[in-house]
């Protein structure tokens, strides 16, 4: 058998296990991409679902629930719950964690379909559990609604062809003089689009496309950096799962301390350790593209667990982390700003507000970011919310916030393209003359002669370094 055909049925060979490997195979990571709008993935974004508001004011009560107009009161009411918990997010690159979903099935049963869903610090199940109780105590009814996990099954198609449909069984057992169950039906996650874009819900039916999901497993994800300094790229991120270092992602760092003068004080992960889940990190990379910088996801998220209480809201993102040592790093795993919410009830409409993200204030908070005096370190954040996935310090202080690493960029290296040539000239030509305007990072390099100032003078310092160099 020659070479050439040997290659060709490796490669056959290949291609065939990884087909077999792009479908839903049990516990795992992965990510759900709709076949109809197929840049769409799912992304668990909130954790608002109210039964409260669902059964009182959208049904009418308990004494609404059975009618056929109450129950599609209900439905409606949470349906637009859903879409303000899981959000659809465009996500070729994998560079959006909150896309990354990791799939526990109920029980090893091979004929069990049910998994609950978890990422973002939450999940279906917490999601979809609590207990409603009557206003009046005299009667004590109540309504609980528990064991609700998502059930996923194969419609059509092979390896990485497959299609699945996905639906929650929305029912509660209502205990009032008897046990009952009151069921809302089987509903469908779907994607349908809008006049404002295209949202989740969760539908009657899963015969059109638009209710057929890829489920893609997850080998690693992909981060974006933020800030360029000495050579190197940096971002921040916090996620709920634990994770490893890979290509271009070369350290993390924790902020163990900030000392009076506001320098930090980092430890770094070791290269083959595995980031904590629910750390927040500061991460190294050698280069700003998203697809050389990797991340190997692992173990279980951290989430909230369903508590069947009696509760008004359900349970918040949990702020757990398995990181054991001081972190002054903080973050959130949401940032939404879905607004007010209107739905009808049985005499009106009534509202709920769907907001829920971190203000930048109170106290204040600082992101990564490059420092007045051009030195790499965290900066006062600005705008009205805090990003989801990201880290940042909380600080009272007065001090600029500087990450003690070192610039190792080339003298001269104005462009940082790791060589010192005559484009660093044109660069530095260019900031005097101001037809660029330098970044504090670019005002530290374009100051070859370190005297302070950017003029001519450096100009004759950058010459200088580049014929002694050859």
């Amino acid at each position: 058998m020659n070479t050439r055909r040997i290659f060709l049925l490796l490669a056959l060979a290949l291609t065939g296990a990884l087909n077999c490997m792009a479908q839903l195979n049990g516990t795992g990571f992965y990510r759900f991409r709709n076949a109809q709008q197929k840049n769409d993935y799912i992304s668990l974004s909130n954790d608002l679902l109210n039964f409260q508001v669902v059964i009182d004011q959208a049904a009418g009560g308990f004494k609404n629930l059975s009618g056929d107009a109450g129950k599609q009161r209900a439905l409606a009411c949470a349906s637009l719950y859903m879409q303000t918990d899981i959000h659809l997010v465009e996500d070729a690159d994998c560079i959006d964690p909150s896309t990354i979903i990791y799939a526990k099935k109920r029980n090893t049963n091979p004929s069990n379909y049910d998994y609950n869903l978890i990422g973002q610090g939450t999940s279906i199940l917490t999601l979809t559990t609590g207990t409603v109780s009557h206003p009046n105590s005299m009667f004590s009814p109540s309504i609980t609604f528990s064991n609700i996990y998502v059930n996923i099954q194969k419609s059509s198609g092979s390896g990485a062809q497959s299609l699945y449909t996905a639906y929650i069984p929305l029912s509660g057992s209502l205990d009032y003089i008897t046990t009952s169950t009151q069921s809302l039906g089987n509903r469908y996650f779907t994607d349908i689009v809008t006049e404002n874009g295209n949202v989740f819900d969760i539908a009657k039916s899963n015969s059109d496309t638009n209710a057929k999901w890829y489920i893609e497993p997850v080998t690693h994800f992909n981060v974006e950096p933020e800030v360029e300094y000495g050579g190197k790229y940096y971002t921040t991120l916090y996620v709920p799962f634990a994770f490893q270092l890979s290509n271009g992602v070369e350290k993390a760092y924790v902020v163990s301390a900030i000392n009076a003068d506001g320098t930090l004080e980092t430890v770094e992960f070791a290269n083959d350790a595995t980031v904590p889940a629910g750390t927040p990190v500061i991460l190294e990379c050698s280069s700003n593209v998203a697809s050389d910088c990797q991340l190997i996801p692992s173990g279980t998220p951290l989430f909230t667990t369903p508590e069947n209480v009696t509760n008004a809201y359900a349970p918040r993102a949990s702020t757990a982390t398995n990181y054991s040592d001081t972190n002054l790093l903080k973050g959130n795993y949401y940032c939404n700003q879905d607004g007010t919410i209107t739905f009808n009830t049985s005499s009106s409409t009534s509202t709920f507000n769907a907001n829920h993200y971190t203000a930048p204030t109170n106290p204040t908070k600082y992101t990564i970011g490059i420092t007045k005096s051009g030195k790499l370190g965290f900066v006062k954040a600005t705008g009205t919310a805090m990003p989801a996935n990201k880290a940042w310090i909380e600080y009272t202080g007065t001090s600029e916030l500087v990450l003690p690493i070192e610039n190792t960029t080339l003298k001269g290296d104005i462009n940082m393209d790791g060589l010192v040539n005559s484009a660093d000239i044109v660069r530095l030509v260019d900031y005097i003359l101001e037809k660029e305007n330098p970044t504090p990072c670019d005002v530290e390099a374009c100051d070859v002669n370190e005297d302070g100032d950017i003029n001519v003078s450096d100009i004759t310092s950058l010459v200088d370094i580049i014929l002694n160099s050859n």
